[in-house]
């Protein structure tokens, strides 16, 4: 009798051998699929996530945008100042927002300062004249203003250039008028004012940050500290504009969005044009991470103010995805401001 054998034949084992090849390329190209759609779903929560961080951001700094510079005819001065730690030059325009528009295409600059002074935020009046840069304030009253104070000194016209500086000492009895800001404060004033020129407490802490788009993020940068800070990556494309009472009415409607401050149109922007701008419209492109094989984006992003064609000088910009976010915020603490 013939030894019968057991096991699998050569073609028995081919056959099971292809139908197992066949299941791990079905298996591996539903995984190749799933991962991409979950490297897809990832890339855009993250681009959501920045845009709305972005915007979060820059609108939290518009609702507190002019707060402490509630007289008018001051708005539009340049500030002026050294930061003696670093020995940088502080320069940026008192003004609750300015718009810095980009050449052509590119995106736009957000300006924003506001002071954080828990008490006056009407100015006193420099009594003596200086007789140099480091020259005490003789004030009207100094109720409120503390050591380590930022100060802001104005001979009260927005044409001129204004100083800031940090208070060192507040005097007692017969010096209770004088306002101290010697060298050894960390913001050295440069001019030389007159009497009735104004002074502004602008706080320990005032803030005038400027939001732009760097290396495809959104950053800020301090002008008072010199710190720079990226609020959140892969944004490409940040516009704004001014919601303008043309009219100066008491109502303060917006009546136009403008690129320009400028409201009467003379080449100047003057404290009179600066009491008229109510309002910012903001709008911010987010890009997600993940670059597509093919081309997903057939037209450029939109928002009310019109086009972001920034996003069309980015290399293969059609094979990414993109987020629209915007808002428009009211300058409340420029509502609330005593009338002209």
């Amino acid at each position: 009798m013939k030894a019968q054998h057991k096991g699998f034949s050569i073609v028995e084992m081919m056959v099971g051998l292809t139908i197992g090849m066949l299941g791990m390329i079905v298996i591996a190209q539903v995984l190749s699929i799933y991962q991409d759609t979950s490297r897809a779903t990832e890339s855009g929560g993250n681009s959501q996530q920045n845009g709305a961080l972005s915007l979060f951001s820059l609108e939290r700094d518009i609702r507190q945008a002019g707060y402490g510079m509630n007289i008018a005819n001051m708005l539009g001065c340049q500030v002026l100042s050294t930061d003696t730690s670093t020995g940088r030059t502080v320069s940026f325009l008192f003004a609750p927002v300015v718009i810095t528009q980009g050449l052509n295409t590119a995106p736009d600059q957000v300006h924003i300062t506001y002071s954080n002074a828990n008490m006056v935020t009407t100015p006193s009046v420099l009594l003596q004249q200086m007789v140099s840069a480091e020259s005490n304030y003789i004030v009207s009253n100094r109720f409120g203003f503390n050591v380590g104070n930022l100060v802001l000194l104005t001979n009260g016209t927005s044409s001129a250039n204004c100083d800031l500086a940090q208070i060192t000492a507040t005097p007692g009895a017969p010096n209770q008028s004088a306002i101290v800001h010697a060298s050894t404060g960390r913001y050295h004033a440069r001019q030389i004012f007159n009497t009735t020129a104004q002074i502004y407490n602008l706080g320990n802490n005032p803030v005038s940050n400027r939001y732009s788009i760097v290396d495809g993020g959104l950053q800020v940068f301090s002008e008072i500290t010199g710190e720079t800070s990226l609020v959140a990556d892969g944004v490409v494309d940040l516009q704004a504009d001014y919601g303008i009472n043309v009219d100066g009415d008491v109502e303060n409607t917006v009546e136009e969005y403008r690129t320009s401050a400028d409201v009467d149109g003379d080449g100047v922007v003057t404290w009179s044009d600066w009491e008229k701008v109510v309002a910012v419209r903001i709008g911010i492109v987010s890009r997600s991470s993940k670059k597509e094989n093919i081309d997903v984006t057939t037209t450029l992003p939109t928002w009310a103010g019109g086009t972001f064609a920034n996003v069309g000088t980015k290399p293969d910009w059609q094979r990414y995805r993109y987020q629209v976010f915007e808002t428009t915020v009211l300058l409340r603490n420029m509502l609330w401001r005593p009338q002209s």
